[in-house]
């Protein structure tokens, strides 16, 4: 593939944190990566005589029914010390708990494609994400390629939904400055029961109240975010296309080469 080459590693400046100062919990926001139900759960621990009277489920707050509309969303870690008197970084980083939901990235990738790609296909802004492309993934692929090569070497920008749902994960949350103070879960989704366990014990760390646990606890078990694609058959189609494509996996191996490396993820395809 002597027309792709790795990318140069770059970061995005904007990006979106929940705060909840009465836990002391910071969570940067990755599309595709549990961002919504974090939303939720962060809305249920803030107030949760709100969230109940708005909702009886977590999976029912998202975007268009925020129980707590942007209350708990954040431009970046100043304007979270600044909203909350923090003196000094430092000792923001120290006091409270920062942690980034990570998943694989062929699987982050196969979930966002699929729900804005072929799911949702024919909204306006799913198809400016997907280059308008018509769901065919080879066509995403390239123009996804080309689009962090001109950010990477050139700045250019592009829209926020190809950024939030398709840059490489290392490219976002300032992690190169932050990295060093996120606690990072992973979420599997063929190992959720883990994903679940290392979340709740995050929690119980910041001595949430075990009633609030236990109804996270059940709701994590038995309900799904309004956007997952996990387990559905239109996923497992847009999965065997992929993995039916070397070409395909090598470029998409390129292209999140960064997140393999730091994350510790194995390649889906040999001699990158």
């Amino acid at each position: 593939m002597k027309e792709y080459e790795c990318l140069r590693h770059s970061q995005e400046k904007r990006n979106d944190y929940y705060a909840l100062k009465k836990y002391k919990l910071v969570s940067c926001r990755m599309g595709k990566n549990f961002n919504t139900m974090i939303g939720a759960i962060f809305c249920y621990l803030f107030n949760d005589k709100l969230f109940l009277s708005k909702h009886k489920h977590l999976n029912e707050d998202y975007w268009a029914s925020k129980a707590c509309g942007n209350k708990l969303l954040f431009k970046n870690i100043h304007h979270i010390s600044y909203k909350f008197n923090i003196k000094g970084l430092r000792l923001f980083h120290e006091d409270w708990k920062h942690f980034i939901i990570i998943r694989n990235p062929i699987e982050r990738f196969l979930s966002g494609f699929t729900h804005l790609c072929i799911v949702t296909m024919n909204q306006i802004s799913s198809l400016r994400s997907c280059y308008y492309c018509g769901g065919n993934m080879e066509c995403v692929i390239k123009n996804l390629y080309e689009t962090l090569k001109n950010y990477s070497y050139n700045g250019t920008q592009t829209i926020f939904h190809i950024k939030h749902h398709f840059f490489p994960q290392t490219w976002l949350c300032h992690y190169d400055k932050h990295k060093k103070d996120y606690i990072k879960i992973s979420y599997e989704s063929m190992n959720k029961e883990k994903f679940y366990l290392q979340l709740l014990n995050l929690l119980r760390s910041r001595n949430v109240p075990e009633e609030k646990l236990k109804y996270i606890e059940w709701e994590l078990n038995h309900s799904k975010s309004f956007h997952s694609t996990n387990g559905t058959t239109v996923l497992e189609k847009q999965r065997e296309i992929l993995f039916n494509n070397p070409y395909l996996l090598k470029l998409l191996s390129i292209i999140y080469y960064d997140d393999f490396i730091e994350f510790g993820y194995k390649f889906p395809i040999e001699n990158i």
